[in-house]
């Protein structure tokens, strides 16, 4: 039996936790038991702890250290927990998670869910992003097992950085999105039934680009359409300045977002960057055609299907809009059955979680740590 701890920085529900709690639930529970451990105490609300106890039976115990007091004691305090449960290896995710996890003599897997020279200039500001990107890759060569989340972010880093890296593609949980009433769904979460329906999800930010898809559909003009948001973030304001009629939501955050999913026809991704991008994933694995900017991560997805999501130029409103009118008159049901499929055969939960079993034991089995 193999111990595995799991280091994050929180359960709060988000892409990087889902992601954690499918490779947790379909584990060889024969060969594996695990632990999670938090660094900081859980937010007030939207946290997946209870999921994580209650569901998938794993102990959470938590650091619940400042990023302050991480700097001093976080260290020993993560000695002092691998010693008392006789861990065997760390998984840490996340650069807080992945720099206590380098510090510590045991076998080490960890997961960068990112680009870090796009994401992290992105969201702290080009001088304080690039630095943390150096800092993060340079924690990674302190781990036996370091893994990225597609092949086209393993691609890049080698090509732009020179820094060779494998991957496991993220996958999706299909028990979450099984046949559905869509007209059942509308009525609940009051939604025109007889309505074509694109839906966007994610940060209201810079880098998912959601200016772009409002002004791409306004300019569409597609007859007895909406255009539904689930997130909210920096852009709200801005996104909610440009939305002229009813015809555009923007919802918020919300913890139903899989009803949201089989409730629409159409997805719509602007972003600019990704790792492997949860939220395509479960459009897909809810069926529905999606519509996607051209980067690496995206591109990706495309070259597993037979009929591809529609791709268009990263912030190129009038390609998007194009693109928004297109995919109206292609065949529904062939994309639809394309998109499950993609996921079905590719990228699903269970399949990237028998990809890090076999880095588990693989790792275990070397007496030598790397």
């Amino acid at each position: 039996m193999i111990k595995v701890l799991y280091v994050v920085s929180t359960l709060k529900r988000c892409g990087p936790t889902n992601q954690l709690s499918y490779i947790i639930k379909y584990l060889d529970k024969t060969k594996f038991s695990t632990m999670v451990l938090t660094l900081s105490p859980e937010p007030n609300t939207d946290s997946m702890k209870s999921y994580f106890e209650d569901e998938l039976g794993v102990e959470v115990c938590t650091l619940g250290l400042s990023r302050v007091k991480g700097l001093f004691f976080a260290k020993s305090a993560l000695k002092k927990v691998v010693k008392l449960h006789g861990i065997d290896l760390i998984h840490s995710q996340g650069i807080r998670a992945d720099a206590l996890a380098s510090k510590v003599k045991i076998k080490k897997v960890a997961t960068l869910r990112n680009y870090p020279y796009f994401d992290y200039p992105m969201t702290y500001g080009k001088v304080r992003g690039l630095l943390m990107a150096q800092m993060h890759l340079s924690y990674l060569k302190k781990i036996n097992t370091p893994v990225v989340v597609s092949k086209s972010v393993s691609n890049m880093l080698l090509n732009m950085k020179n820094y060779q890296i494998d991957y496991v593609q993220n996958g999706v949980d299909l028990e979450r999105f099984p046949n559905s009433d869509k007209v059942g769904l509308r009525e609940k979460l009051n939604i025109a039934i007889n309505a074509q329906v694109f839906i966007s999800v994610g940060n209201l930010s810079s880098r998912k680009d959601p200016l772009a898809v409002i002004k791409a559909f306004q300019r569409a003009n597609i007859d007895n359409s909406i255009l539904i948001f689930l997130g909210d973030g920096d852009l709200v304001d801005d996104c909610k300045n440009i939305i002229k009629d009813q015809q555009i939501i923007l919802v918020g955050k919300v913890s139903n977002v899989t009803d949201y999913l089989m409730a629409s026809d159409y997805f719509v991704s602007a972003s600019l960057a990704e790792g492997l991008p949860n939220t395509v994933l479960e459009a897909m694995a809810a069926r529905l055609p999606c519509i996607l900017s051209d980067i690496p991560p995206h591109l990706e997805i495309v070259e597993l299907g037979a009929i591809p999501p529609l791709i268009f130029k990263t912030q190129d409103i009038d390609d998007l809009s194009e693109k928004m009118n297109t995919i109206i008159k292609h065949d529904y049901e062939l994309m639809s059955v394309s998109s499950r499929q993609i996921i079905e055969e590719y990228l699903n939960a269970k399949s990237m979680s028998q990809s890090y079993q076999t880095r588990y034991i693989a790792l275990f089995n070397n007496t030598e740590l790397e």
